[in-house]
Order: C-alpha cells, then sequence, then structure tokens
C-alpha cells in the first residue's frame, strides 16, 4: 500500500480495497442464503429454523476468529505501516495458530452442550434431530471456516482483496453445486447442507494458506516466538469485534427465545427469512469495514490521522445510500422475497411486517458497523468495544424483551431499528470526542 496514493485518490482506492472485500462478503452470504433456499424448499420450515436456532453457535467461532483475526492484522498493518515487515510477519504467523486453537477447544466444549442448548431453546421433535444433525458436522468446518477468515483478513493487509474475492466466488460456486447434489438430489436433507459447507471451507482454506507460502508479497510465516505482550494486543484491538459477534449470538438466541413464546416456529422460521437479507446488508457494511481497516491502520500508523478520518466519513456515506436501496427495496418487495423460500402464507405475512420495521435498520445499520471497525483500526479499543456493546447486547437486550410485552411480535421487529438510533446518536458523540483528543481537523 502505498500512503501518497491512498492520500490523493481517497475514493479510488477505497473502493479498490472495499469493492473486492464487499463482493466476498456477500459471496459469503449467499453460501447461506443458498443453504438456506434448498433447506427450505427441500426439507421444510422445520429444517429452516432448526438451522437459525444454532446461529449463535456460529457466532460464537466467527467472533472469536475476528477478535484474534481483527486484532492481529490491525497490529500487522501499523507495523507495515512504519516499515517493520518481519515483525508484521511474526504477528501474523501467531494469529493464525492461536485462532486455530482456540476454535478446536471451544468446538470439543460444545459438543457437551447441544441438549442443554435444546432445553433452553425449548426445541422439540423433529426440530431438534435437524438441529443436531447439522450442527454436530457444521463443528468439524467451523475451526476451519475462522482460519480462513482469518488468513482473509491478512491476504487484505499484504494488498491483494481482489484473491480473497476470487476465493470466495469459487466458495459460491461450489457451494451451489454441492447443495444441489447433496440436498436436492440425494436428499441428504441438513447432513448434505453440513457436508457441502464443510468441503467448501476445507478447499477455501488451502487455497489461502497456498497463497502465504507463494503469492504473499510483505506477510509470510515466520518462526515465532509466542509474545504475551503482542497477544493481549490483539485480543485487546479485537475485543469489539468478539464482542459484537458474541452480541449477536446473544441477541440471536433472545431472538428465539421470545419468537418461540410470541410466534412459535413459524416464527422463527420467518425470522430466519428476514435474518438473511440483515445478514446480507450487514456482510455488505463489514466488508466495506474490512477493506478500510488497513488503510485506517496504515495512515494511523505513519501519523496521517486527518487521511484515516477521511475514508471513514466516505465509507460512511456510500453505505448510507446503498442502506436506503435495501431498506426501499424490502419494505416494497418483502412478501415476494419470503416467497422464494418456500413459505406459507402466515410466514410471508409476518417477514412483509417485519421488513416495514426493519427499514430503519438497513439506514443505520452501516454507520454503525464502520465507526466500530474505524476506531479498532485507531488502535481505539474502547470506543470500538463500547459501541459493539450498546448496539449488540445492552440495548438490544433490553428492547427484546420489553418491547413485546406491549406491542407482541411487532415489538420484536422494532427492537433492532430502535438501538441502531440510539447507537448511532452514541457514535457521533465519541467521534467528537476523539476529533478533540487528537486535534484532527474536519
Amino acid at each position: 500500500m502505498n500512503l501518497e496514493k491512498i492520500k490523493s485518490n481517497k475514493l479510488s482506492t477505497i473502493l479498490q480495497y472495499s469493492i473486492p472485500s464487499i463482493i466476498a462478503m456477500m459471496l459469503t452470504t449467499v453460501i447461506t442464503i443458498t443453504d438456506g433456499f434448498f433447506t427450505g424448499n427441500y426439507v421444510g420450515e422445520e429444517a429452516l429454523a432448526a438451522l437459525n436456532l444454532g446461529l449463535p453457535i456460529i457466532y460464537l467461532f466467527l467472533g472469536l476468529g475476528l477478535c484474534v483475526g481483527v486484532g492481529g492484522s490491525v497490529i500487522s498493518g501499523q507495523l507495515l505501516g512504519s516499515g517493520d515487515k518481519k515483525k508484521a510477519s511474526e504477528v501474523f504467523s501467531q494469529t493464525t495458530i492461536t485462532s486455530f486453537f482456540v476454535c478446536v477447544v471451544t468446538a470439543i466444549a460444545v459438543v457437551f452442550l447441544f441438549k442443554p442448548l435444546l432445553n433452553v431453546l425449548g426445541a422439540q421433535g423433529v426440530v431438534a434431530t435437524y438441529f443436531t444433525q447439522y450442527y454436530k458436522i457444521l463443528l468439524f468446518e467451523l475451526p476451519i471456516m475462522v482460519v480462513g477468515t482469518v488468513l482473509g483478513m491478512f491476504i487484505r493487509t499484504d494488498g491483494k482483496p481482489q484473491f480473497c474475492m476470487l476465493v470466495s466466488i469459487v466458495s459460491v460456486v461450489l457451494n451451489i453445486i454441492l447443495d444441489y447434489i447433496l440436498v436436492a438430489k440425494l436428499s441428504m436433507g441438513v447432513r448434505g447442507s453440513a457436508i457441502a459447507s464443510l468441503i467448501v471451507e476445507s478447499i477455501a482454506m488451502l487455497i489461502q494458506l497456498a497463497y502465504f507460502f507463494k503469492g504473499a508479497k510483505n506477510i509470510c510465516f515466520k518462526k515465532f516466538k509466542f509474545d504475551k505482550k503482542i497477544h493481549r494486543d490483539i485480543i485487546f484491538n479485537g475485543s469489539s469485534e468478539f464482542i459484537g459477534e458474541m452480541s449477536s449470538a446473544i441477541a440471536m438466541f433472545s431472538f428465539n427465545f421470545v419468537l418461540m413464546k410470541y410466534a412459535g416456529v413459524d416464527g422463527v422460521a420467518a425470522f430466519t427469512v428476514m435474518g438473511y437479507a440483515v445478514y446480507f446488508y450487514s456482510m455488505i457494511a463489514i466488508g466495506f469495514g474490512q477493506g478500510i481497516s488497513p488503510l485506517i491502520s496504515l495512515c494511523w500508523g505513519a501519523d496521517e490521522k486527518r487521511t484515516a478520518v477521511e475514508i471513514r466519513k466516505l465509507a460512511n456515506r456510500i453505505l448510507f445510500v446503498v442502506g436506503i436501496i435495501f431498506a426501499l427495496s424490502f419494505f416494497l418487495l418483502g412478501s415476494k422475497y419470503a416467497g422464494l423460500f418456500g413459505c406459507g402464507e402466515s410466514i410471508v405475512k409476518m417477514v412483509s411486517t417485519g421488513f416495514k420495521f426493519y427499514a430503519v435498520t438497513f439506514v443505520l445499520m452501516g454507520f454503525d458497523v464502520i465507526n466500530s471497525m474505524y476506531f479498532t483500526s485507531c488502535a481505539d479499543a474502547k470506543s470500538s468495544a463500547f459501541i459493539s456493546f450498546l448496539r449488540g447486547i445492552f440495548l438490544l437486550l433490553i428492547f427484546i424483551f420489553v418491547l413485546p410485552v406491549f406491542w407482541g411480535i411487532n415489538g420484536v421487529w422494532f427492537a433492532s431499528p430502535l438501538t441502531e438510533i440510539i447507537t448511532s446518536i452514541v457514535s457521533i458523540i465519541l467521534l467528537i470526542k476523539q476529533k478533540k483528543k487528537c486535534l484532527i481537523g474536519s
């Protein structure tokens, strides 16, 4: 990455790094939606609900991966900005090994929590069966997925976001083919979908590993001595991302719990279908965040704080426009979208109503996600973690459990929009405080 090029061509540089990241994240979402499409159409609504009930498990692993991966890649980016390639590579090596070890241990622990999870969620009968069939296979896939995610972050830090995009394209095509064969043709049900994910993520990780052995420019695997200080800095810098994903896990668990109470399996299925759209947009926002993160960390490491702020502002403006497009699209076409997943009339109606509440979420979510990742890239983990804590745990949980008492299922739909509104106000306050503290020009 060339600092002068970033300063003189901010918009084109943002797009150069962000668009491949966005496409990669969107394609990752396409894999999830493809699984939902084949599951809903070839297995049934109970299977679709079962997949959604276990999403907190996926968020747990993503939280661990993002915590270590984002924390490590930010440190590496700042080291590259200061010209220390050797230390940047050592941080990369330590980060990758740590992420794999932590996720394997977590997968083993989760195996023993299946029955308690099902009991708490109230899942019974065929839903519980589908849940067990799918997630016992997925626990082999999740550590591989996390390592692939971490490798992708460092590939972007190395200046090759296009490579991550190509890996995602290969993954999507392969996943569609395997889902069609295993679920639609061989009728392997949710097991087939899980096996397809395991194969796809394994191939993607191997391709990314090959990059660091043959094609890397600045970062590569090196022998390293475990550095406790670096490890603390990695965890501290990535703590907001961990909080963000864990809050998503807690929120998803809470949504499912409340929806089972107020609307049963149909409510969970409706939330699953809506969740694909929200997840798709959040991946665009995160893709932008991952795209600008190495740019901001490089600028911050080189003491170009004004440039870092301008990059953040441009990303926020772009996502505001994208958010409005999403809000209008799903506000008007929510019922037609729900029909793609083979849903019954009651679920289609729930989805259509839910999107009318969720429109505000699309407009503001990008702003909050970008600001959180911006603070992480500036090594201001406290502000980033506070934003993640507010939008993912504190405010959201209050609204999830309180609003339905007064407005039933509509209260569930309104929890996220209200959370994003309040969080965006807090984000602005934190940005103003940073500007005064660092004496950054407007």
